[in-house]
């Protein structure tokens, strides 16, 4: 985890920062407790694509949805959250990030600021995941409006909400 510059934190991975309606930080809180009032704070979520352009959906509680997601602990940046998402859970250190954009709280993203993140990877990791059908779902752009337009139950919130706001097609 990089450095957090709030000093005293007993255990800054476990904080979030509470923010306003204008994403400035109010306060510092365990993250079960602003998770547990539905306060607003920052996520990331990342798309992995592959170098056709294909993205790889991950299967979550609410549906089909974004390769990973992650809170941004107190104190670290966006950017930072999603570079070691793209670390960890896929083990490129370093990997080039691409925004696709922002959403800002709503229900369908659980009263959170949205980073929303893409990073493209080598074929063989891309289709290592797909293979675990059950998990992953690998498609392509016009298999994902499909998705949307005529399974959209199928997919998560989040996942609807970025498709209809246009930022995964860029």
């Amino acid at each position: 985890m990089k450095i957090i510059p709030y000093s005293g934190l007993k255990n800054p991975a476990q904080s979030l920062e509470v923010v306003d309606l204008n994403n400035i930080p109010l306060c510092i809180m365990a993250k079960e407790d602003v998770l547990r009032q539905h306060l607003p704070h920052r996520t990331v979520v990342l798309l992995v694509r592959d170098r056709t352009g294909r993205s790889l959906l991950t299967l979550s509680e609410q549906g089909w949805s974004f390769s990973s997601y992650g809170y941004v602990p107190a104190g670290m940046a966006c950017e930072n959250c999603a570079q070691e998402l793209l670390s960890q859970e896929w083990n490129q250190e370093g990997g080039r990030l691409a925004c696709l954009g922002f959403m800002p709280p709503s229900e369908e993203n659980g009263q959170t600021f949205l980073h929303l993140y893409t990073a493209c990877l080598p074929r063989s990791i891309v289709n290592s995941r797909a293979a675990a059908r059950d998990r992953h779902l690998l498609v392509d752009q016009d298999e994902l409006q499909g998705l949307e337009a005529h399974f959209g139950d199928l997919l998560s919130p989040i996942m609807r909400a970025a498709i209809e706001g246009g930022h995964l097609f860029r």
